[in-house]
């Protein structure tokens, strides 16, 4: 089980009584909050318009509007002095940042934790201790890490290959994951929603919603490019497609990258492809699996809350350390991707949303969901789903494993509050036809939307469904399961 801290670099143990510093960390004080962190940790002083330190900044933020990566201080545009809506403020002045951060603030009386637009840089949090960390493996000593780990339930979920643990549960007793759109509050540690609080107005020029998204990307990427050596992925899909288009003015500054994985042909094909048809820096990273050590370090500094191809393939992506890597997370959100068979008024409960999250439908699995469904029932049913992949399916499995590689800095630079916003705001006839985003490849650069996406482009194609059936017959059978179980709960409900 967990070794010492020396294995977590990257990691942090945030507290409002004192904690003794592991060896080799450094602590940083708040008023009232302490801050322990391991190595490979960004802190920047945040201050309030009066100068007065009211915060601290962890990870890599971006200021799209001064065009740069914050790494000193960064202030805030209010003073905090005569007691303001913090949500407010911070919603402003925080949320307007691109990149991988978590926000501490310590002003007006509150002590809280907020999370990036997406949650990629995890929290957990045990209530009973007062403790909050980026992990069970940093909250915990090795003695209780095994003690309180939740084999049954990790078995049920099947972690090891496609589970995940969600809705705020995770591999311990007692210990519990932030997700998006909420912050823990450190005086009472309990959580609360604070976006969004109504539902997004739906866009009136969905074109120019998509272009503001595009235009954010460029910018974001560009900041990275300047800022070092920075690498972007390259696959047969959609997202890492926009990627490029949006990269267009710099790829004299970027590489691009494509991992040979045993199931990643299609990638490698598309990806060779477009990079000779435009001239692209591109490397394929050479397949290495990982050891038995190295896929139980994964783990560990994952707390054991995700498992899948990413434990055994990591070691490929080990040339990227020290750079900066562009990945395309979060374009899904701009489609609905929980929306199979769903209408305005279908019904949304808890047993429905396990099963379109592909997940056994355990007692502690739907009381989690039920519990974070209720305060959002109210919502239309496309927007319920779409909140439920941001934060049951992304911020739970998409991002618990932000501290596996400590020495890469990875940025998806769909992910942002606005870009999230402009998402969400396209009208579902657009989202459900999902040809926006092509559209915007194709006038942003014509040449690399002539290539078919996830395509070869030759027999292959053909023989593909039959040879991934075989390859992962688990797999099409749970998306048989879901279609037909989701096709049930609606006849259910009609």
């Amino acid at each position: 089980m967990p070794p010492g801290y020396d294995k977590l670099d990257g990691q942090f143990i945030i507290s409002t009584t004192f904690q003794p510093c592991p060896q080799g960390w450094r602590q940083w004080q708040l008023d009232g909050v302490f801050l322990n962190i391991a190595e490979q940790t960004r802190v920047v002083r945040v201050a309030d318009a009066t100068g007065r330190e009211v915060g601290l900044l962890l990870g890599t933020a971006i200021d799209l509007e001064r065009g740069m990566i914050i790494d000193d201080q960064y202030s805030l545009g209010s003073s905090l002095e005569n007691r303001p809506d913090l949500d407010a403020v911070i919603e402003r002045d925080i949320y307007r940042l691109a990149g991988s951060f978590l926000f501490i603030v310590s002003a007006c009386d509150a002590h809280r934790i907020y999370l990036d637009a997406n949650g990629t840089l995890s929290v957990v949090y045990d209530r009973e201790r007062e403790l909050a960390g980026a992990t069970a493996a940093a909250l915990l000593d090795p003695a209780s890490y095994e003690a309180r780990f939740r084999g049954k339930l990790y078995k049920t979920l099947d972690v090891d290959n496609a589970g995940w643990f969600t809705a705020g549960l995770t591999a311990h007793e007692g210990i519990s994951r932030l997700l998006c759109n909420h912050y823990l509050d450190l005086e009472n540690w309990t959580v609360k929603r604070h976006w969004p609080l109504a539902a997004i107005e739906t866009a009136k020029d969905p074109t120019a919603a998509c272009l503001r998204i595009c235009k954010r990307i460029s910018e974001t990427t560009a900041i990275l490019a300047k800022a070092g050596k920075t690498s972007v992925a390259l696959t047969a899909g959609n997202d890492s497609r926009l990627l490029l288009a949006c990269s267009r003015d710099m790829i004299r500054d970027l590489s691009f990258v494509t991992v040979a994985a045993p199931t990643a042909d299609i990638d490698v094909a598309c990806a060779t492809r477009l990079a000779r048809l435009v001239g692209l820096q591109h490397k394929v990273l050479s397949y290495r699996e990982a050891t038995s050590a190295e896929a139980d370090l994964w783990r560990l500094r994952a707390g054991h809350c995700v498992g899948g191809n990413n434990v055994k393939m990591h070691p490929s992506v080990k040339p990227l350390e020290g750079q900066y890597f562009i990945g395309g997370l979060g374009g899904e959100v701009g489609r609905g991707f929980l929306w199979l068979n769903a209408e305005h008024n279908t019904v949304i409960d808890a047993k429905g949303l396990v099963n379109r999250l592909k997940l056994p439908p355990s007692a502690d699995v739907l009381s989690a969901v039920e519990e974070w469904l209720a305060p959002i029932s109210h919502f239309d049913s496309f927007f319920i789903l779409d909140l439920a992949y941001l934060e049951l399916r992304m911020s739970a499995w998409g991002f618990c494993d932000s501290y596996v590689k400590p020495r890469h800095c990875e940025i998806h630079p769909m992910i942002s509050r606005e870009n999230y916003t402009d998402m969400l705001s396209l009208p579902p006839e657009v989202r459900r036809k999902g040809t926006i985003y092509s559209k915007a490849i194709a006038s942003l650069w014509q040449e690399i939307s002539e290539i078919p996406v996830n395509k070869y482009g030759n027999y292959r194609d053909i023989l593909r469904p039959a040879k991934e059936a075989i390859r992962n017959p688990k797999r099409a059978s749970r998306k048989i399961m879901q279609i037909v179980g989701t096709w049930k709960s609606r006849v259910a409900h009609t």
